[in-house]
């Protein structure tokens, strides 16, 4: 591992006249050659009363060889802070300068090394602040303590590293990401943390892809780490990819919840619509036998229906009236208000056809908001609306006691959790 040294410069730099010993960063420089640690550049930022400690500094590493010349370089330091060198905002703001410079060298073996202990207070504490912020992952901070001071059992030269301020910072909001399913943006804050896992990636890839109804991704995206993760998912992917009628109709139900959580009314309607139709397929297709067809099969599923019940079926059809008056329309593509005509004529769903019949005023809401582009911004009813999707689906499908997606973030969050006490090594 190579460094880059960033430091302010101060007044005891290179040498202190108080301990009559080399400065901090001497110090420092002296403590990478001990441990075999190239120094591939130097950053001096210094203010107008440290110019010369900071030429001092330069010639000193040019004539103990650390470095050529062109390798070390001499940051000035704005004039505001240079006439206000304890303003804590000021120095950051150098100091960030600095580390992007310093980013502008840095190789992918290059380790950021920032010395804490030359300059002001506000400016020893400008590079702990920049790393807790996020602004130089690959970085470390070190202090040098005052070589009068050194008591026994310490060390004179030490990391002090607050990154586990951003570790602990990425978890709150990787967190709050995975209770609103946002299983993209925790991607996203997790990407440059030291949080994510091999396992934790595969669980919200698996996530996004199952709430976006991605089946065979959802499923790919577990790939190697099935073995370590709990075998539930893999097992509820497979009958979703299987196209298991009763596991479709569930994932609907959830996923309807979801936008629900979130807000998301219009989403949520239309999500409703897709469900209420999906369940009158699904009821069709066991009550009649006949699988609900898209429009170019349209003319043998008729066929088929007549002969049905020596037609008593299609003469119910013919004589179904609508709620708003009106007939159905026959040898057409199968709307729901046909399917709901079927259902009705089997004495099997008595009990479930005020729901369904219910149900289907909030879709003709949905149709208001997409064809007249109405806005939702709430939903009339709301508790009544779940509580008759919950029986709904107990009837027809059953139904877990929790949304599997909410065992899924709850699992997530416990990895996370998990992985910020075990500490900051590379995630593999």
């Amino acid at each position: 591992m190579s460094n880059i040294l960033l430091s302010f410069v101060g007044s005891q730099d290179p040498y202190s006249n108080t301990t009559q010993q080399p400065g901090s960063i001497v110090s420092l420089v002296w403590h990478f050659q001990t441990m075999h640690q190239p120094i591939n550049a130097v950053l001096l930022l210094y203010t107008v009363g440290t110019r010369q400690n900071a030429i001092d500094t330069r010639d000193w590493l040019l004539s103990e060889q650390v470095l050529a010349e062109e390798a070390i370089e001499l940051m000035a330091v704005s004039d505001s802070l240079s006439h206000d060198p304890v303003n804590a905002l000021l120095a950051i703001q150098e100091a960030r300068r600095a580390v992007e410079r310093a980013k502008a060298l840095q190789t992918g073996s290059d380790m950021l090394a920032f010395n804490a202990s030359s300059g002001t207070p506000a400016m020893k504490t400008a590079w702990s602040i920049l790393q807790a912020a996020g602004y130089a992952p690959n970085s470390q901070v070190w202090q040098v303590r005052n070589p009068n001071e050194v008591r026994a059992g310490q060390e004179r030269i030490f990391p002090s590293n607050v990154d586990f301020l951003k570790r602990e910072f990425d978890l709150k909001v990787a967190k709050q990401q995975v209770q609103d399913y946002n299983y993209s943006g925790a991607l996203m804050t997790l990407a440059s943390s030291q949080l994510l896992t091999d396992e934790i990636a595969a669980l919200l890839h698996y996530g996004y892809y199952r709430s976006s109804r991605d089946f065979d991704r959802a499923d790919a995206s577990l790939g190697s780490v099935k073995g370590q993760i709990d075998s539930r998912w893999s097992q509820e992917i497979a009958r979703l990819r299987q196209k298991d009628g009763k596991a479709r109709l569930q994932e609907a139900y959830f996923n309807a919840q979801i936008r629900l959580k979130n807000q998301k009314y219009a989403d949520f309607l239309i999500d409703v619509f897709g469900l209420q139709e999906s369940l009158l397929k699904y009821l069709v297709e066991h009550s009649v036998g006949l699988p609900v067809p898209d429009r170019a099969q349209t003319p043998s599923f008729w066929e088929r229906l007549q002969q049905l019940d020596q037609g008593k079926l299609y003469r119910h059809l013919q004589n179904y009236r609508l709620p708003k008056g009106g007939s159905l329309r026959l040898g057409e593509s199968v709307s729901r208000y046909v399917m709901i005509a079927i259902l009705e004529y089997s004495p099997q769903f008595t009990s479930v056809m005020p729901l369904i019949n219910d149900l289907n005023d909030y879709c003709d809401l949905r149709n208001r908001a997409v064809h007249e582009f109405a806005g939702v911004s709430e939903i009339p009813d709301q508790q009544k609306l779940l509580s008759m999707l919950r029986t709904l689906m107990k009837r027809v499908t059953g139904l877990p006691e929790a949304n599997p997606f909410d065992d899924l973030n709850r699992q997530i969050c416990e990895r996370l959790e998990q992985r910020l006490s075990s500490g900051p090594s590379t995630a593999g």
